[in-house]
């Protein structure tokens, strides 16, 4: 079984499945070729028609898949093409209505960078648990609430649906995105719980691209612990 699990989480086939289940939630939905125009801020301007605003969130999606495969199988070249995408996918996200992306997406983007810097420090091999930091683990959840929270609420300006799911996706990418810059393998036991929650956000903004995307991700997320774990034990064996 594990052999199986090892062989998909280095099998680029998985990775352009992903692309491609992207694509054909896009083309099905119609928002594949959607343009700037059909969303709301700009839906006066007659120029945003020639924007293929679709296309666009389809290329930011398929960059964050690439960028958590990379992640998965321990390439330190997918956290920064995930640091590149934060900002692509910040201005995405606002333009769909998450008025707390401009004050959340600039947070993500320090951790991203941060994790480019921490993984170098831990260098290729060493992958950490989050027994080590057991210490730091309450207080990690706690300042992530608490940041998501004040953030998302000087955004919305009030407490209504849409500032509890932001608040709430946005808590729970907090969390693996700071044990990531550790390289901390339980990590994506909280990918697994952040990818269900932003699977119901993408319904709700109808960001049907998203949609396959986070599907792909809960798998890959259950594919990518094991191996994690694997990885620490033999280094560990080895040293």
């Amino acid at each position: 079984m594990f052999h199986i699990l090892k062989r998909l989480n280095q099998s680029w086939l998985f990775d352009a499945l992903g692309v491609v289940i992207v694509l054909i939630a896009a083309y099905f939905s119609g928002y594949l070729f959607s343009n700037l125009q059909q969303v709301p801020l700009f839906r006066l301007h007659a120029w945003a028609r020639y924007i293929p605003f679709g296309m666009i969130s389809v290329i930011s999606s398929s960059f964050s898949i690439l960028s958590t495969r990379l992640t998965a199988r321990l390439n330190k070249f997918g956290n920064i093409l995930g640091t590149f995408n934060t900002v692509l996918s910040g201005i995405i996200d606002f333009l769909l209505g998450n008025n707390g992306a401009i004050l959340t997406y600039p947070v993500s983007f320090i951790i991203n960078a941060a994790a480019v810097r921490g993984w170098h420090y831990y260098g290729d091999n060493q992958v950490n648990r989050v027994k080590d930091f057991k210490k730091w683990l309450p207080l990690i959840i706690l300042m992530a609430i608490l940041l998501s929270v004040t953030l998302n609420y000087l955004a919305f300006q009030n407490t209504g649906p849409l500032f509890w799911l932001a608040s709430a996706v946005f808590s729970l990418s907090l969390i693996p995105n700071l044990l990531n810059v550790f390289k901390i393998e339980d990590q994506w036991l909280f990918w697994i719980v952040y990818n269900f929650v932003q699977l119901a956000k993408a319904v709700t903004q109808g960001n049907f691209a998203n949609v396959g995307k986070y599907l792909y991700y809960i798998v890959n997320s259950a594919v990518a612990y094991p191996i994690w774990r694997a990885k620490r034990r033999f280094v560990k064996k080895t040293i």
